[in-house]
């Protein structure tokens, strides 16, 4: 007879379980990612992930669209941050998705799917 509480309690634990874990994983979905070889990054953390909300062009006009990088540029990452490019690559995007990384020397951001060098 005691048994049927113990079977009752360990079928509600897998069905808690697997509802987490259904949940856990629509919510990593969601949001920013970025598809590159990672073994590039060894030693690296994600330190924000987020979008680019625009950027300052070199009439200190801040649009708000995305055009690559340009050494000095500065983008704009959720309408608060920002951070400074250190290599040249043109893309062209309307809020794109971006994950920073960081090896505590240097910061490299991962923009549709493109690294481009940055700097605080």
């Amino acid at each position: 007879m005691w048994m049927q509480p113990m079977n009752f309690c360990l079928r509600l634990f897998k069905n808690l379980t697997l509802i987490l874990s259904l949940i856990l994983s629509m919510a990593t979905s969601v949001g920013a990612y970025c598809e590159v070889d990672v073994s590039n990054y060894v030693g690296y953390q994600i330190i924000h992930s987020g979008t680019v909300t625009g950027y300052v062009d070199d009439n200190g006009v801040q649009q708000d669209d995305f055009e690559g990088c340009e050494w000095g540029r500065q983008l704009i990452i959720d309408h608060s941050l920002s951070i400074t490019c250190a290599t040249y690559g043109y893309s062209y995007s309307y809020y794109p998705t971006i994950v920073i990384l960081s090896n505590g020397n240097s910061m490299v951001a991962c923009i549709d799917n493109e690294m481009y060098d940055v700097q605080r």
